[in-house]
């Protein structure tokens, strides 16, 4: 029996075809590989892909785990002792505090109250559950004029009675009181202390 080295010749022949094969199996994907890279990511007319597929959402406690001790909104102040206190410059974090529950990055619905201009006008925005991969229409704005009664009463409306986030609903009222008197403060101007030379007795 005819062998190659160590190996009969038939059983050669048959692995070198396999071989031949495999190798052009693997060339043929090769030449149509930018192909269907093209096919994959054409485009309509509108400019959207042809393709039916979401994008996976991250749940909001998960982004909370990785977000909570690094994050470039993040304040670390000493409190009493060696007692670290963090807060937070999210704009849609109420209580500037760095928790879950106030926490704009994890939480799918925020709830965002800050003035706005020159005059007493409060901006009331909450983010849009559906448009979470567009930042550019992600938030619901409107522009509060009215007196504290009225704009308290639409911010119930909005946050606690409309089922958005009823658990936010005092945060809500109390930033907005906070952002209220400060509007008021600057308009008619801080108070000056008379600071006056206080006199010593026993000294000339």
């Amino acid at each position: 029996m005819r062998t190659f080295g160590s190996i009969p010749i038939s059983i050669y022949c048959v692995c070198m075809e396999s071989c031949y094969l495999l190798c052009d199996q693997y060339i043929c994907c090769l030449l149509y590989l930018p192909f269907f890279s093209f096919l994959c990511v054409m485009q309509n007319p509108s400019g959207e892909l042809r393709t039916k597929e979401k994008m996976a959402t991250v749940p909001g406690q998960l982004v909370w785990e990785i977000v909570k001790k690094n994050n470039s909104f993040l304040v670390k102040q000493f409190g009493r002792g060696t007692q670290s206190v963090e807060f937070s410059r999210e704009s849609n974090n109420l209580y500037n505090l760095n928790s879950f529950k106030y926490s704009g990055l994890a939480n799918k619905k925020s709830v965002t109250i800050q003035p706005v201009g020159k005059d007493l006008s409060v901006l009331l925005a909450t983010t849009k559950t559906k448009k979470q991969n567009k930042p550019a229409s992600l938030l619901h704005k409107s522009v509060m004029k009215k007196e504290f009664r009225r704009m308290a009463k639409a911010v119930e409306n909005q946050v606690a009675e409309n089922y958005y986030r009823p658990d936010l609903k005092k945060a809500s009222l109390a930033r907005l009181s906070a952002v209220q008197r400060s509007l008021k403060v600057a308009k008619s101007g801080a108070k000056k202390r008379n600071r006056q030379a206080v006199r010593v007795p026993g000294r000339k």
